[in-house]
C-alpha cells in the first residue's frame, strides 16, 4: 500500500484529479466552459483580424475607385472639348457654305466673311461689332449682308472690328424698288417697328401699285451699294400720320435682331459711280416663290 502511494503513477492520477477539480471549479463560478471561454475568445480574435483585412481591402478598393473616377473625369473633359471644337468646325463650315453661296450668286463682289462678336444693349436699332476690320479689307460705308439679304453697313472700323449699323435704324437711307409694281422709294428704319426687326419704305408715290409680299431690292443709283440686293418684301401700306404720305412696311428676311454670322463687300463693279440711267433699267432678280434673298443696302 505504501508502494502505491509513493508512485509516480498514483501522483500523475492524484494531478489529473486535481485539474478536474479545479476546472469544475471555474465552470461552476463562471457558468461557461472553459473550452467555450477559450473558443469565444479564439473567434473574436479571428474576427477582429478579419475585420482588419477587410477594411484594408476596402480601402484599397475605394483608392481605386478615386483613381478610376479621375480617369473617367479627364476622359469627359477631353470628350466636352473634342464636342465644343466640333460644334465649332459645324458652324464655321456652315458660314462657309453660306459664304461660297453668296461669292457663287455674286462672283463680281469681293467678299468678307464675318462674326458677331458683340451688340450694344443701349442700341435701339440693334448694331453689332463684328470680328473683322480694315486689315482685312473693310472700310467704313461697306454694305453687311447675310444669305438672306441686306444687314445693314460698316459705320466706323479699326485694324480688327468694325461697327455695324443695320437697316432697322433711321439713319439708314437705302434707294430700293419694288421688284413687281416698279415703285421706288427709300428704305429707313422706323423706331415703333425696330424691335419687331421691321423696316420702312418711303418716299413712294401716292398712285403706287404695291402690295403685300412684293419683293424690295436695291437700286444701286449711289454707288455705295450694288444694285439688286434683296432688302426684304412688303408687309403692308400705312398713310403717315404726319404728312399723309404713304409708306410701306418692309420686313427684312433676315432676323436682323438675333443675325451671328454676315458677310460685308468689300468691293463691287460700279463702286462710288452714280447710276445715271433710268431707274426703269435696273436689272430685278426673279420674283418666284422660292426667292430667298440675297445682300445689301443703299444710302442715299
Amino acid at each position: 500500500m505504501r508502494d502505491l502511494l509513493s508512485s509516480k503513477s498514483f501522483k500523475k492520477l492524484i494531478c489529473v484529479l486535481l485539474a478536474i477539480i479545479i476546472v469544475v471549479g471555474i465552470t461552476a463560478v463562471s457558468g461557461k466552459s472553459v473550452i467555450s471561454s477559450l473558443f469565444s475568445s479564439l473567434t473574436l480574435g479571428l474576427q477582429e483580424v478579419s475585420a482588419a483585412v477587410s477594411e484594408e481591402a476596402n480601402k484599397k478598393s475605394y483608392d481605386e475607385l478615386l483613381r478610376e473616377n479621375d480617369a473617367l473625369n479627364q476622359e469627359i473633359a477631353e470628350l466636352r472639348t473634342q464636342l465644343v471644337d466640333y460644334y465649332d468646325v459645324k458652324q464655321e463650315n456652315a458660314r462657309l457654305w453660306r459664304y461660297y453661296d453668296l461669292k457663287r450668286e455674286y462672283p463680281q463682289y469681293e467678299l468678307v466673311p464675318a462674326t458677331v462678336v458683340r451688340r450694344d444693349p443701349n442700341d435701339d436699332f440693334y448694331g453689332f461689332t463684328i470680328n473683322q476690320g480694315s486689315s482685312d479689307g473693310i472700310s467704313k460705308g461697306d454694305p453687311v449682308v447675310t444669305e438672306k439679304g441686306l444687314v445693314g453697313w460698316v459705320s466706323s472700323v479699326d485694324a480688327s472690328t468694325s461697327r455695324i449699323k443695320t437697316i432697322l435704324s433711321p439713319d439708314a437711307k437705302v434707294g430700293a424698288i419694288d421688284c413687281v409694281s416698279r415703285d421706288s422709294g427709300i428704305v429707313t428704319g422706323n423706331v415703333k417697328l425696330a424691335d419687331k426687326n421691321l423696316t420702312t419704305m418711303t418716299k413712294i408715290s401716292a398712285l403706287n401699285t404695291m402690295k403685300q409680299g412684293d419683293i424690295i431690292i436695291t437700286t444701286g443709283i449711289s454707288g455705295i451699294y450694288p444694285p439688286s440686293i434683296i432688302v426684304g418684301e412688303v408687309s403692308e401700306i400705312r398713310f403717315d400720320e404726319y404728312d399723309t404720305s404713304k409708306y410701306a412696311v418692309i420686313k427684312p428676311y433676315e432676323d436682323i435682331t438675333s443675325v451671328i454670322d454676315v458677310v460685308v463687300i468689300t468691293d463691287f463693279e460700279g463702286k462710288g459711280e452714280i447710276y445715271e440711267g433710268s431707274i426703269e433699267n435696273i436689272t430685278l432678280p426673279s420674283t418666284n416663290s422660292e426667292t430667298t434673298a440675297p445682300p445689301a443696302t443703299e444710302e442715299e
